[in-house]
């Protein structure tokens, strides 16, 4: 197997590097510029040939080093078919396969963290961008999310999967790197509790500051274009 993790300490971002081991091809999950050098250098002496730039949700450094990655590889920049109008190569949607010589990559759209947020499936490996951290709860902002979605996204969707299952996201948190989805199903508290999205709502609490929940109200569904609970 082929595959290493990068970390960026400033902004405990984290990135990926994948390959098909016969034919050499790779992909690349969430690119950062603080971490670009060494991912060339690592895709050149493995003698890779990087195939695809794959994008969880739209992040201005992930563009910019996807566009970077692009302009000295054969690398196609791939994105939700929801993203904004910025630069791609292929959009996806859910349920999509990617082909990376005899790997196979599953395209999961997780919407929550914002309407175009992805998560994409390589063997027994999840990358979850910041949908879901390793420590649970995923990132949220103010401005492009709807924590019902992320809630749906990461119970109905991501905490699915055989237990097995590896977790591997966009940031580090609380010093975590990497779970699985069972040590995730544990640790959540959220996700058994009888009132499971008002739980889930505080545990995002301090990510969303402008919120304020009543002890018996749950969060409101916003019905807008981009809410779609599929």
């Amino acid at each position: 197997m082929i595959f290493r993790q990068f970390f960026d300490p400033r902004t405990q971002r984290l990135s990926y590097l994948f390959a098909d081991p016969v034919t050499r091809t790779a992909a690349v999950v969430d690119p950062m510029l603080a971490t670009v050098d060494s991912m060339l250098k690592t895709i050149a002496a493995l003698g890779l040939s990087l195939q695809y730039i794959l994008v969880t949700s739209i992040h201005l450094d992930h563009d910019h080093t996807a566009l970077a990655l692009k302009a000295v590889t054969d690398g196609r920049v791939v994105l939700h078919e929801w993203a904004p109008g910025v630069h791609s190569d292929l959009r996806t949607r859910e349920g999509d396969a990617l082909y990376l010589g005899e790997e196979t990559v599953k395209v999961i759209h997780t919407p929550g963290q914002s309407p175009c947020a992805v998560t994409y499936q390589w063997r027994d490996r999840l990358f979850t961008g910041e949908t879901l951290l390793a420590s649970g709860v995923g990132v949220c902002a103010p401005q492009s999310s709807n924590v019902t979605q992320l809630y749906q996204s990461i119970t109905s969707r991501l905490l699915t999967f055989p237990g097995e299952y590896l977790v591997y996201p966009g940031r580090e948190f609380k010093g975590r790197r990497m779970s699985s989805v069972e040590e995730i199903r544990r640790c959540c508290h959220w996700f058994y509790t009888g009132r499971r999205v008002v739980a889930f709502a505080r545990a995002c609490q301090r990510m969303l500051p402008n919120w304020s929940l009543e002890s018996n109200e749950e969060p409101s569904i916003s019905r807008t274009a981009n809410d779609v609970l599929a």
